[in-house]
């Protein structure tokens, strides 16, 4: 399946125009003590100036246990206004991670999708310079350059999220070649052309009905479909899929996995699952960090 033309042309593009920002971001204390699976994370807030004049915020989270020498995770969210929680699915024991808001929303937006309520999936979609999607990746991008700055980060980055974050977070890892490591769970916008056929989304509803009537749409959508990125990664990757998942069918997940160019990718499918976090996600975030960065070694994951 063919790229969109002027694909690298695009995306060299926005490159470009992230690598001349200058990355002023501030870190602010807060008196916020988050607990998972029986260790603690201190939560700062933090800012930082992206693509278009804005100022994206979200939070970092610093083990206790582990104040030095960490792996960062880039996490990034899922489709929704809000920013994700620190939780269990996105702190790893001896990391620090990042999440952003992609809105310029603060840290505390609350993190509730915003299906079925108000998509956002058709911002700026007649014009790929004006796609609400070119500045969301190039807010994650951004934050990239934000996360290597942290002195408590010092043990590679890995490019990390679900849903929509999942999709974003595979795009990362071929855009940038900071990405150590590519954690992507069902992973939203993956082959969309196929989605727009099987998924039951709201989002895709939405982009279905437009692009129907407006075909050259669809071009914009694809710049940002992880399937025409995928031959770019060639890092250590995790990808899942949920057998019940009615949003990202596992066929979509499926697709981008087989053109995925590094040869250490492994592809876990869960029968049972729907759209939900699955605890092996983060055991599985675990492993790979241990195994590609902790440890350095270069073989294939164990399950």
């Amino acid at each position: 399946m063919e790229k969109v033309f002027g694909f690298d042309m695009f995306w060299a593009e926005l490159r470009s125009e992230i690598a001349v920002i200058e990355k002023d971001w501030d870190r602010i204390e807060r008196q916020e003590i988050v607990e998972s699976r029986g260790k603690s994370w201190r939560i700062d807030w933090i800012r930082f100036s992206s693509i278009g004049d804005m100022v994206i915020h979200g939070w970092i989270a610093t083990p206790y246990d582990h104040p030095t020498n960490n792996t960062g995770i880039l996490w990034m969210p899922g489709y929704s206004f809000g920013t994700p929680r620190p939780d269990d699915s996105n702190l790893v024991s001896g990391s620090v991670t990042l999440a952003i808001n992609v809105h310029g929303n603060l840290p505390d937006a609350p993190y509730v999708s915003s299906a079925g309520k108000e998509e956002y999936i058709l911002n700026g979609i007649d014009d790929p310079y004006q796609y609400i999607y070119r500045s969301i990746v190039g807010h994650c991008l951004c934050a990239m350059d934000v996360l290597e700055q942290q002195s408590e980060v010092t043990a590679g980055i890995v490019s990390a999220g679900m849903s929509q974050g999942g999709g974003l977070a595979l795009i990362v890892a071929a855009q940038d070649r900071r990405a150590n490591i590519c954690c992507a769970d069902m992973p939203f916008l993956s082959d969309i052309r196929t989605a727009l056929t099987l998924s039951h989304s709201p989002a895709y509803r939405e982009l279905k009905s437009y692009v129907k009537e407006h075909p050259r749409a669809l071009d914009t959508v694809l710049m940002y479909d992880p399937l025409f990125h995928a031959d770019l990664i060639t890092v250590p990757v995790w990808i899942s899929a949920g057998g019940k998942d009615p949003a990202c069918r596992p066929k979509t997940v499926e697709a981008v996995y087989a053109r995925i160019a590094s040869h250490d990718k492994h592809y876990e499918f869960f029968p049972n699952a729907g759209h939900v976090f699955v605890p092996q996600m983060n055991a599985a975030y675990q492993r790979m960090i241990e195994q590609y960065l902790v440890r350095n070694i270069s073989t294939p994951l164990e399950v």
